[in-house]
């Protein structure tokens, strides 16, 4: 169960390095898939793309419960991550490298704010060198903590997008206990990278995070801290990359409804790339993606670069390498080997 020590005016840098050094073997997992990576965290959808240089790769490791599932994860390259959750779980973002930028649905965030994603439309992420426990927990059971915490009607109870900022005491004996959980030290994993969820330290768990959560869902409702609009324009312009290959600024914009000066600006305040430079990355990020979940064959590179928008395979190689570090057949021999 999780101790009632007096936390310290912030989190020291070594309990932060402790999180971040997820040992080998059963500590944790290393995956490039991003399939295996949100496996267990009751996502509906989900879509990344890497902005920068370098091999992309998941070093994680999973805390489950019945209603609340941890997900302590590094990654170093920057990237974007679309990510909208089952409507009965909600999301929270913990980022805890102070020398990483942190970008939650558009808006900029210091280390050891609580992001926190409720809404159908779910959240979009950016930041290089991530170090982050990410969180799911199911709505009901939180709307009913914090009802019974406030004595109020479930209805009462409207979580909404929003970030909490750790100020009180409160906040950071929550940010305390989310790292000592994510953190395992002495637990057995079920499975490597996997580790239970005591039924105790999920209820101490979750009363921590009602009691964080109560003065802002019971308050009225203030004007949304994020540009609204050009999340629902970045979304709706992103979502044409997923069905047509390289999508053009015409279509982008139709399907968003606006014009390509406002889209552009759009995707820049939001994701901080053009949206050229979007689509490209995209489709590269979706092309490694296909490369390690199916048992390709050399000769299918060049299906893949032509299905994805790319004329000559000899561009197509030489942007996947340039991002990546890497030539689509070694890819294919890597995933071959393991």
């Amino acid at each position: 169960m999780l101790t009632d020590a007096t936390p310290q005016a912030e989190p020291p840098l070594e309990t932060t390095g402790q999180v971040l050094d997820l040992a080998d073997g059963e500590e944790a997992r290393v995956s490039e898939r991003r399939s295996d990576f949100l496996d267990g965290m009751s996502v509906r959808e989900s879509e990344s793309v890497q902005l920068g240089c370098g091999r992309l790769q998941y070093v994680f490791r999973l805390t489950s419960g019945r209603d609340l599932r941890i997900l302590a994860y590094s990654v170093a390259p920057e990237y974007i991550m679309q990510v909208v959750l089952d409507p009965d779980w909600v999301a929270l973002l913990l980022s805890l490298n102070p020398r990483s930028d942190f970008v939650f649905n558009g808006r900029e965030t210091a280390p050891w704010d609580l992001s926190v994603s409720a809404g159908a439309d779910g959240y979009m992420a950016r930041g290089t060198d991530r170090h982050c426990i990410a969180v799911s927990m199911r709505r009901s059971r939180l709307i009913g903590a914090c009802a019974a915490l406030g004595g109020v009607p479930p209805d009462e109870i409207r979580l909404r997008d929003m970030v909490l900022p750790a100020e009180s005491r409160h906040n950071w004996r929550l940010r305390h206990a989310l790292v000592a959980v994510a953190n395992p030290i002495e637990a057995t994993p079920s499975a490597p990278g996997l580790f239970p969820l005591p039924q105790a330290t999920e209820n101490d768990l979750i009363s921590l995070l009602a009691a964080e959560f109560l003065p802002a869902v019971r308050r009225r409702a203030e004007p949304s801290p994020f540009p609204c609009d050009a999340l629902h324009v970045v979304r709706q312009a992103a979502a044409v990359t997923r069905t047509v290959p390289a999508p053009g600024l015409a279509e982008m914009c139709a399907a968003a409804g606006v014009g390509q000066r406002w889209l552009h600006k759009c995707f820049i305040d939001v994701l901080g790339v053009s949206p050229y430079r979007f689509v490209r990355l995209a489709r590269l990020t979706r092309a490694r993606e296909q490369l390690l979940a199916c048992d390709s064959s050399p000769a299918q590179i060049k299906t893949l670069s032509l299905s994805l928008g790319y004329r000559l395979s000899g561009r197509f190689a030489a942007d996947y390498r340039a991002l990546f570090g890497e030539n689509p057949s070694q890819t294919l021999q890597r995933r071959a080997v393991s």
